[in-house]
């Protein structure tokens, strides 16, 4: 009995074990219980404040990772920008206008009549300096300036010259009394006496600028710290906030803005509201306060019972209050479990059987219970992982030896209390599963087990696109040939064709767009069948999660301009993107070159050049045309539909059959194949 009444005290929070002689006077027990009513609600109430901060931290973690998100973007966004007009720089300096000016010049003395039959050009509005449009403009012939509509930028330009003299053009985010987008093009030709020529073109940059880039919230640009001068777009109120910390004295500790310098002389500040994030968590804070108190008061009530069976000292009835007792113990250790639990987010199942939980806890506990399944998946191999999720080779057994082979893909563990990736990751299987068509890789089952979410896809004895045309290469030393490549799309326009037109149950159409179109994405079986896969970024009006605004995702090699410029995108930037795969195939590598991710970023934006297009039409053979035209920047003048680019694309050349892909995958994989089917087989 003793040991029983030492253990029921151990239940108790430190500061509440009181040693309680047998004798204690009735007041003295009143006293203590109390004691413990008191020391419970407060341990109620702490925990309830700690739960809060702990929720506002998180809040105020978010609001600092969504601004370093929202800077990093218009940073890169901006420097994008000067992109295009460096391709506008390109293609004035390609005509053979310019190329008949900078003729007229061998001499120090010809540069003035250069200057002059160019800027008569200029302010006559020649039909052929359209492409300047409303930019400043300079003729350069080497590092000598002929003509210039903006005097001020003449040493940007020269040093941007510097550069484009091996590339053949340059641009730049440059600050002249202000931000400018500048760029420079060399010409396609010499002077007669071996000087090349060059063009700058030069554009302010201004609110729409910022208004493009659509990170949400507000932006603002400020030259040389001046404040009245700065550049700004987006939310009033937001604007408002940014330029009142630069001009306060007061330390601003919230989580609204970040300001740091873009480039030299020049600062990118961005405004996110924060209030909404702090809104919900103390919403949550709220709907988390009450059950917390009352496990504490559960707590507090039968410590005052166990101190009043421990107090009691009787001759008779012994044997029923060591059994009272017990219970009560058992009740009491329940509880404290309970309310430990409550103090780090985790949830007892033991309270929702003793009724201590409220109705929506018990909702909360039974999807954890759910979690506590084992496993019916035999995980044989892996097969790698990315930032979100890990992949597997499974097989799932059933009776009289019946066995199928999956691909598992599984959230990874430290993933599973984000709720927004749990959402996303949510999101690829109720869209993947709804997606039932023969050359799209389809879902058969989503779920949570022991070991967190997952998702079982079809298994396929194949490779992607991507090792088909390093494989074809390496054993044939050429690329894909043309009636292969016209296969692979004209399957890929199947699921695309299919997917793009999707409705809801309501009837509503889907708005589905894969995003992220690409060979790795595209997998041949050793059948010679081709499927889409991967729609964990798609773009669909039906998504629980929405990609936030100025968000980038997706391959930077394949990806159209108005994606990598995170402005709308519709279907016909998947048939963007699929043509980008065409012409990997053809040539044998990606049409884009870039060793950093800015530099990848930037051509993706400006879209194909003059150039890119040259080497299109000379390595595609009978679909440069038809590639030229499903390549435009401009979606308008694009492929319109998956349907109309598939009947183009027949148009211009036969597709190879499936027994060709078949026989082609043989030659480059049979023993490859053969060994993957041995090695599971044997393994499952």
């Amino acid at each position: 009995m003793q040991q029983l009444r030492a253990e029921t005290s151990s239940l108790l929070p430190p500061a509440l074990r009181v040693k309680t002689p047998a004798g204690m006077s009735s007041a003295t027990r009143l006293i203590l219980g109390l004691v413990v009513v008191v020391g419970c609600l407060a341990a109620g109430a702490t925990l309830s404040a700690q739960h809060r901060q702990h929720l506002v931290d998180a809040a105020n973690r978010t609001a600092d990772e969504q601004l370093e998100a929202a800077w990093t973007k218009a940073a890169d966004g901006l420097r994008a920008l000067a992109g295009p007009i460096g391709a506008r720089a390109a293609s004035v300096a390609g005509l053979s206008n310019i190329e008949g000016i900078l003729a007229l010049s061998t001499s120090q003395s010809d540069l003035a009549e250069v200057g002059r039959t160019f800027d008569d050009a200029r302010r006559s509005n020649e039909p052929w300096l359209s492409p300047v449009g409303e930019s400043t403009v300079a003729f350069f012939v080497g590092n000598r300036l002929a003509s210039t509509s903006e005097p001020a930028l003449t040493a940007e330009s020269l040093r941007l010259i510097a550069e484009a003299e091996g590339t053949g053009k340059a641009a730049a985010l440059v600050v002249v009394g202000g931000p400018w987008l500048l760029g420079v093009a060399r010409t396609k030709v010499q002077n007669p006496s071996g000087t090349s020529g060059f063009i700058a073109l030069g554009q302010r940059v201004g609110p729409d600028d910022l208004r493009a880039l659509a990170v949400g919230g507000a932006l603002q640009l400020v030259s040389g710290g001046d404040v009245k001068s700065a550049i700004g777009a987006g939310d009033a109120d937001g604007l408002a906030r940014l330029s009142g910390r630069r001009l306060s004295m007061k330390a601003d500790d919230s989580h609204c803005c970040l300001n740091r310098e873009l480039v030299e002389g020049l600062e990118l500040a961005v405004f996110k509201d924060p209030r909404p994030l702090l809104q919900a968590a103390e919403a949550e804070a709220t709907r988390g306060r009450w059950p917390r108190l009352g496990i504490a008061a559960a707590l507090a009530l039968l410590g005052v019972i166990a101190l009043l069976l421990t107090g009691r000292r009787t001759t008779k009835g012994d044997e029923e209050r060591d059994q009272l007792l017990r219970e009560t113990q058992a009740q009491l250790r329940q509880s404290h479990e309970v309310l430990q639990k409550l103090s780090t987010g985790a949830f007892a199942t033991q309270a929702v059987a003793g009724g201590l939980l409220p109705a929506p806890t018990q909702d909360a506990l039974a999807s954890t219970q759910a979690s506590a399944t084992a496993s019916r998946y035999e995980v044989v191999t892996p097969l790698g992982q990315g930032g979100m999720a890990k992949v597997f080779i499974a097989v799932v057994r059933g009776a009289e030896g019946f066995k199928r082979t999956f691909v598992l893909k599984r959230l990874k563990a430290e993933h599973a209390g984000n709720q927004e990736l749990v959402n996303q990751f949510i999101d690829e299987a109720r869209l993947g599963a709804s997606l039932v068509q023969s050359n799209i890789v389809p879902i058969f089952d989503f779920g949570r087990d022991a070991e967190g979410y997952y998702l079982a896809q079809e298994y396929i004895l194949g490779r992607d696109v991507d090792a088909l045309i390093e494989a074809s290469k390496a054993k044939r030393g050429t690329a894909l040939e043309v009636p292969i490549v016209a296969a692979i799309a004209q399957e890929a326009l199947k699921a695309l064709a299919y997917a793009h037109t999707r409705t809801t149950d309501a009837g509503q159409a889907a708005g589905l767009v894969h995003r992220d179109v690409s060979p790795a994405n595209l997998m041949v079986s050793g059948r010679g069948e081709v499927k889409l896969l991967d729609f964990g970024i798609v773009l669909s009006a039906d998504r629980v999660t929405q990609t936030q605004a100025g968000v980038v995702k997706g391959n930077l090699f394949f990806m159209s301009p108005e994606q990598a410029r995170a402005l709308p995108v519709d279907p016909r930037s998947d048939l963007f993107s699929l043509a980008m795969v065409m012409v990997n195939a053809a040539l044998g590598k990606p049409l884009y070159t870039g060793e950093t991710m800015y530099e990848l970023m930037t051509r993706a934006a400006a879209g194909p050049t003059e150039a890119d297009l040259v080497l299109v039409r000379g390595g595609t053979g009978p679909l440069s045309t038809f590639l030229v035209k499903a390549l435009a920047v401009d979606p308008a003048l694009r492929f319109q539909s998956a349907k109309d680019m598939a009947a183009a694309l027949a148009s211009v050349v036969p597709s190879a059959p499936a027994s060709e892909l078949e026989a082609l995958m043989h030659t480059l994989f049979k023993e490859d194949l053969e060994a993957e089917r041995q090695r599971f087989a044997e393994a499952s």
